[in-house]
């Protein structure tokens, strides 16, 4: 393949644009919403994405470009393993360690958005540990990656991969920023409704940037030039 970054950036727009199109798919159907479900999410928080998605049309239109997502992003993670081992930045068991984190996010992901929209406490556990660990996955194999760049960030590809390494560092930042709010919130709140609207604003404002997090990442295989092509072996980047 001779541009894997594609696969990258195409896993980090469309979880974007599946959940607010679905969103607006939903309100413009009329009767997929209530109204008080009709705010700014990212500000207001009155739905989570999963309520925003979960039923009427949207829900269609979610699945639609979800299921491919979590295809991408099990064969981004697997691009981004090879191309530590092309650079020599990473140590065959920390790269594995960082697919592993990342495949099964993107498992956990077709986990969650396979029972979106069905009824019963069993598809509701499923709905619910699906994103737990759809998120959980994803955001510590980022966080696994930006510890194992980090240190040589000034010498990776003579400096030209520092900008998207600063950039990683920042939105990897802003992920664990939002599971520490997420975690304090009900210590200093007792109003049940603010702290519901908190969690879903935390729930949107933390799932934008670990999707965006695979811009700067593809940047980087674009960058060194990394291709992989099979049955010859990995290619050594530039």
């Amino acid at each position: 393949m001779k541009r894997p970054g594609v696969i990258l950036y195409a896993a980090a727009f469309m979880p974007v644009v599946a959940a607010l199109a679905a969103y607006q798919l939903n309100i413009h159907a009329g009767d997929a919403l209530e109204p008080r479900f009709v705010c700014n999410p990212y500000w207001d928080g009155c739905v989570s994405i999963s309520r925003a998605a979960r039923s009427g049309p949207g829900l269609h239109l979610f699945r639609a470009l979800m299921m491919p997502c979590a295809v991408l992003l099990f064969f981004g993670w697997y691009f981004v393993r090879e191309w530590l081992a092309a650079l020599d930045a990473a140590s065959s068991r920390s790269a594995h360690a960082l697919f592993t984190l990342g495949a099964a996010g993107a498992a956990f992901l077709v986990v969650y958005v396979a029972w979106l929209g069905t009824d019963g406490d069993l598809y509701r556990w499923l709905r619910r540990y699906g994103v737990i660990f759809y998120f959980a996955g994803t955001g510590l194999a980022q966080l696994l990656l930006l510890r194992l760049l980090w240190p040589i960030r000034k010498m990776l590809a003579s400096g030209r991969l520092r900008g998207p390494v600063i950039v990683l560092m920042v939105l990897v930042s802003m992920q664990w920023a939002m599971g520490v709010l997420s975690l304090a919130k009900a210590l200093f709140l007792d109003n049940p409704d603010l702290v519901d609207r908190i969690e879903n604003v935390i729930e949107w404002l933390f799932a934008l940037p670990m999707t965006l997090a695979f811009v700067p990442i593809a940047m980087m295989l674009g960058r060194t030039g990394f291709q992989l092509r099979y049955g010859v072996g990995r290619d050594k980047t530039s």
